[in-house]
């Protein structure tokens, strides 16, 4: 129960108030100064600002190794995505950011694809979202249409979602391979669904990296982000800065020297090969033993010599003791 002020406490507060100087006065500037003084002075150090809702931040030279690693991924991912729709795919990394996963799943749109995947032997789960621009398109190109967009974005129905899952194990094969340089992952799917308030694979507070990827596939394009959790980093810190020290270190004059050496050993393939000519299918097709094919070059004209399937000389072939021989008459300069 509240306490009832009787008069005479009221009429000595309103005193205090109209007083010159009150009982509760602030401290002034110089007084503060000199008791920030005292501190500093025994402490030995400056004071700073410190926020503990961000107390995940990751360091400047995580976030590279991170940026160049996802970068790799792109274009593996790209690469493999292009064999997998039959149509020609570019993936660019658009930026890499740190935010609480709270913000992430704000941001992202609904409904959309979004999948938990777990990243063993850690007991840590990463999410894959993609967006419908995406998602929608990829399936029609998947089930033999050339790739039409929703006029409407609607929820993904369970076939739907059985289709794409053929794409979200590719990302995750190319993620293995893009994080092998830091550690052996096994990336097994842990679930998907349209909905990503629905996965909590970290506490709403927590940081994590959040990598958006620019995905452009024919005439249309979306994004797609990956949620990495901050701890996931935090755990692989020193295996991190070992891949940073790593890429950053150069080659010295020994170095280079030796990796020549080592290279002079390497056998290559060397064959003359008589280009521009060409058959059709039906005279290929009606070659037996003993033919005589006629070909569109003359005798003494020059003939191509690849090394290893490139083409870098020109010549004649001809005959020394036996044995067929080129004479090299014109040579390629890269």
């Amino acid at each position: 129960m509240d306490k009832i002020l009787s008069q005479d406490e009221i009429n000595a507060l309103f005193s205090a108030m109209s007083s010159e100087n009150p009982p509760f006065e602030e401290p002034r500037k110089e007084e503060s100064r000199k008791g920030m003084a005292e501190v500093k002075g025994f402490s030995g150090r400056k004071v700073f600002i410190y926020d503990f809702h961000h107390a995940d931040r990751i360091s400047q030279d995580q976030m590279r190794s991170v940026n160049m690693l996802h970068e790799y991924f792109g274009r593996n991912f790209a690469s493999s995505l292009s064999a997998y729709l039959r149509a020609f795919v570019e993936v660019n990394l658009s930026s890499i950011e740190q935010m609480s996963y709270s913000s992430f799943i704000k941001a992202l749109p609904d409904p959309t694809l979004f999948a938990s995947i777990e990243m063993r032997p850690l007991d840590d789960n990463l999410a894959l979202e993609m967006n419908p621009s995406l998602v929608f398109p990829m399936i029609d190109m998947l089930l033999g249409g050339p790739g039409c967009e929703m006029a409407e974005n609607r929820n993904l129905t369970e076939i739907e979602l059985n289709i794409i899952e053929g794409i979200i194990k590719l990302a995750m094969r190319d993620l293995k391979d893009a994080w092998h340089t830091v550690m052996d992952f096994d990336f097994f799917l842990a679930g998907k669904g349209t909905k990503s308030q629905m996965f909590q694979i970290v506490s709403p507070a927590e940081t994590v990296i959040a990598v958006h990827l620019d995905v452009k596939i024919g005439d249309f394009s979306g994004m797609m982000n990956l949620c990495i959790p901050s701890r996931v980093l935090k755990l692989l810190r020193n295996k991190f800065d070992q891949l940073w020290s790593v890429r950053t270190n150069k080659p010295t004059v020994g170095d280079a020297e030796r990796i020549l050496e080592l290279l002079k050993l390497t056998p290559l393939s060397l064959s003359g090969e008589i280009q521009n000519s060409s058959l059709t299918v039906d005279e290929l097709l009606k070659i037996s033993v003993g033919d005589v094919i006629t070909l569109n070059r003359h005798v003494d004209d020059a003939v191509s010599l690849c090394v290893g399937g490139i083409v870098k000389f020109m010549g004649h072939i001809g005959q020394r003791k036996g044995k067929i021989t080129f004479e090299i008459s014109e040579r390629f300069v890269d």
